[in-house]
């Protein structure tokens, strides 16, 4: 789930909303019976690796999820349209991720991603095809 409008006071990762993302996130997973393997809030978008029962709850989650998180960012309520317009550009990006290398592969890709989000990773870093991991264990100290 991307957003082009998720700037400034309305970044995912801004101060005022980046734990209560983490909360109602992990209460609709929890609600709809989604486990989440892995996360990462990137300020305009999020990365979630998740394991779901049905397609029934997992479109009910994202459902939710994508509704809850644009008004808790941007204060609308279900009777009021965002005065601006939508706040998320596209629906969810999903793919099926196998169980082995595939999963290690989309693991270490989200990882990253958050640790470029948090500033531990530079886009450089990433384009040069460092992994997070490798990063960490370079790091001094």
């Amino acid at each position: 789930m991307r957003s082009s409008r998720a700037r400034g006071k309305w970044s995912l990762l801004h101060p005022t909303h980046a734990r209560s993302i983490d909360a109602y996130l992990t209460r609709t997973a929890s609600k709809w019976g989604v486990r989440l393997l892995e996360r990462a809030n990137v300020g305009n978008h999020l990365h979630l690796l998740v394991r779901v029962r049905s397609r029934k709850d997992f479109q009910g989650f994202l459902r939710e999820l994508a509704g809850g998180i644009a008004m808790r960012v941007t204060g609308a309520r279900k009777s009021l349209e965002l005065a601006n317009g939508r706040f998320w550009d596209e629906l969810a990006y999903t793919r099926v991720v196998e169980w082995g290398r595939d999963l290690a592969r989309t693991t270490r890709y989200i990882v990253t991603n958050l640790f470029e989000a948090v500033g531990l990773v530079s886009r450089r870093d990433k384009a040069a095809g460092m992994r997070a991991i490798e990063l960490v264990r370079e790091a001094p100290g």
